[in-house]
């Protein structure tokens, strides 16, 4: 190049113009195929900044699941959160029907052996507490559900009365199934289950209305969190929309 621009220089003006015309034509054949490789390269590089349609599919797409996505961990957090609190309330039944069946088996085993007492409490323990963890499918049935979150005040308190008889009933059929009772049975399933109609029934209901009262109170917050997530997948909608619209770039 630098023989070529000394040898223009020594020719007349208008020579050296028709000459250095002459000269870029041959370029521009010499290299027509690389021009015609660069001139291709920027096209395709300026397509790909343009949003097709099926891109466009696809974002959709996306903000759809991430949306489906965070709220099926409202439920599942929900759900957890419920049977949480339940499962506290359930040991704390436990410990107290634990507690008052061994005051049951002092008061009246006092003539029994020491032996025979403890092996009698460790049953029964054992069946109350499997007959009580039996109750966990039944309250978490109804979390699922999840209908009583929409009662009224009267409703609630009749389905929770409701719930709290279905509960005792299920905690009766499995202790009739696996505490067995033999002649020298000393505490017998009769006599607890009328202190459990006549002195626990309330506590147990109080019991019942917490575990409930708590799952309204976190399906109450959980719609809330659903209401809000869906305002945001409505937003988020209208600007990729709006976004297309106003964008030079777009399907």
């Amino acid at each position: 190049m630098k023989e070529i621009a000394e040898f223009l220089k020594g020719l007349p003006p208008a020579t050296s113009i028709v000459a250095l015309f002459l000269v870029i034509i041959l370029t521009i054949f010499v290299k027509w195929e690389s021009i015609v490789k660069f001139i291709k390269w920027i096209k395709g590089d300026s397509a790909k900044n343009k949003r097709t349609c099926g891109d466009c599919v696809l974002i959709l797409f996306g903000i759809r699941e991430k949306y489906e996505f965070e709220r099926r961990q409202i439920d599942t957090n929900l759900l957890r959160l419920q049977m949480k609190f339940a499962e506290q309330k359930i040991q704390e039944v436990i410990f107290f029907l634990s507690q008052s069946f061994s005051e049951d088996i002092e008061l009246l085993g006092s003539d029994s052996t020491n032996s025979q007492r403890i092996t009698e409490t460790a049953l029964y323990c054992e069946a109350m507490k499997n007959s009580l963890l039996a109750t966990k499918d039944e309250i978490r049935r109804s979390f699922k559900e999840n209908g009583f979150g929409k009662f009224s005040e009267s409703e609630y308190t009749h389905y929770v009365k409701e719930k709290t008889s279905v509960l005792i009933t299920t905690i009766r059929s499995y202790l009739r199934q696996h505490y067995v009772e033999t002649d020298k049975t000393i505490v017998k399933l009769h006599d607890r289950f009328k202190k459990m109609d006549e002195k626990y029934y309330q506590k147990f209901e109080s019991w019942v209305f917490e575990i409930f009262g708590n799952a309204r109170d976190l399906n109450k917050d959980a719609y809330t969190k659903k209401r809000d997530l869906e305002q945001k997948f409505r937003n988020d909608i209208d600007k990729f929309v709006n976004e297309g619209r106003t964008s030079k770039i777009g399907c």
